[in-house]
């Protein structure tokens, strides 16, 4: 199972795979006034074992880096020192919020979700760079594409 994270000086939006690590969905958010994010992170993977950590990471639409990058650079750190045997991975967030919050708009969710969705979209983006299916849908054409391959029975 896969945990994505989405590091906001607020919020902190969390996102998991299936137990195949093939469909995403919206974990969660920390509220990091309220809680301790890197506790609560390790909490989770403990519980959930995981066995990757995919966290976005910020960068400018040209390339460059900013404070939210080295305060995100920053968290990895500490993880990374938390969680010494875990498999963390970085994956690029630009525009991922924005995306989120399209998506929630669409289907009439609240703001309350958007780093959740984020983390989501983050996810998905890294299991579709590892070319595995995130969606029932894809699932579904994956499936079927096996059953009747391409130019099949001609």
């Amino acid at each position: 199972m896969l945990l994505s994270i989405d590091l906001g000086d607020r919020h902190v939006g969390l996102a998991a795979t299936d137990a195949d690590g093939r469909l995403t969905y919206r974990y969660g958010t920390i509220d990091r006034k309220a809680a301790d994010a890197l506790e609560e992170i390790k909490k989770i993977v403990e519980k959930e074992k995981i066995s990757t950590l995919v966290i976005g990471v910020p960068i400018g639409l040209e390339g460059g880096e900013s404070a939210q990058t080295a305060k995100t650079r920053k968290f990895i750190r500490r993880l990374k020192a938390a969680l010494p045997d875990m498999k963390i991975e970085e994956i690029s967030e630009v525009l991922s919020s924005v995306e989120a919050r399209a998506n929630l708009q669409a289907e009439g969710g609240g703001d309350n979700l958007e780093h959740a969705e984020a983390a989501r979209i983050l996810l998905e983006d890294y299991l579709k760079q590892a070319n595995r299916p995130t969606s029932l849908n894809q699932l579904r054409q994956g499936y079927a594409g096996r059953r009747a391959p391409r130019g099949a029975g001609q």
